[in-house]
């Protein structure tokens, strides 16, 4: 009887052909590169628009000051679909970064490659927290201002309340995530130098900062001091982002056993 030769004796029965490596894989191509890097430029100046146009005069933590903000905003559903948008932007660039980066052989490969899912996972809890604060909150909001005083809108509060922590547990779990994404490629970067290892750097004190601020804003909510934590790792985030669509618009396309 005969038997089919399996995936670990295709070398033997070709000897003439080398084993196939995750550096043989096809990477992006160029123009897969440069609108990864449109798309990061793009995510982060969205970004900062929706942030300015986000109501923010008060502490987020005085919930009833919030909501009566919330409640008078015109563009509030908008604003977080923006803010979506620029987080999926920016997952884009970052999935194509850790494509880049899984074509390396070993740690350095894998670290890439498990950026890539953080990325995604990342971007997955922040679509539910913006359907959670842009449009269930909004909703309850509207329902609690517009109550007539007494149960009807203390119920209305509590539930608009309990909608308030879901959203700040999300925020935990997103910014951890984030935090989680920046640290694998950074250490995949700065250990394999297939991008300047500037970036891996710059990347991995991001990245370590916002799982911090992430575990803060898990147990203190939008507090001043989940805030302060988060405002270096921030700034940090957008120089890695900007190097890298800078770095990506200028690659050609990869070769098979380069980046």
């Amino acid at each position: 009887m005969t038997t089919q030769p399996g995936p670990g004796t295709a070398a033997a029965t070709f000897p003439g052909r080398p084993p196939r490596t995750h550096a043989d894989e096809p990477g992006p191509g160029r123009a897969a590169l440069r609108v990864a890097a449109a798309a990061g430029v793009l995510g982060l100046v969205l970004e900062v628009a929706m942030d300015h146009l986000h109501p923010s005069r008060t502490q987020p933590n005085d919930t009833v000051a919030a909501f009566r903000e919330y409640s008078r905003s015109g563009t509030w559903t908008a604003v977080h679909l923006g803010q979506l948008a620029a987080a999926l932007l920016i997952m884009a660039t970052l999935v194509t970064v850790a494509r880049l980066g899984a074509r390396q052989a070993g740690m350095v490969g894998a670290l890439s490659f498990g950026g890539g899912v953080t990325a995604v996972l990342f971007a997955a809890v922040f679509a539910v927290q913006m359907a959670v604060d842009g449009v269930a909150l909004r909703a309850a909001v509207r329902a609690w201002a517009s109550a007539p005083p007494g149960t009807d809108r203390t119920a209305a509060f509590l539930v608009a309340d309990g909608l308030r922590s879901l959203e700040k547990g999300l925020a935990g779990v997103f910014q951890i995530l984030s935090g989680l994404t920046l640290l694998a490629l950074g250490l995949s970067i700065a250990l394999g130098r297939w991008l300047p290892r500037w970036l891996g750097w710059v990347a991995i004190v991001a990245g370590a900062g916002t799982v911090v601020g992430g575990v803060a804003t898990a147990h203190t909510g939008f507090s001043p001091t989940a805030s302060a934590i988060l405002a270096g790792p921030s700034v940090l985030v957008a120089v890695f982002l900007l190097g890298v669509c800078v770095r990506l618009w200028r690659l050609e396309e990869p070769a098979p056993g380069g980046p």
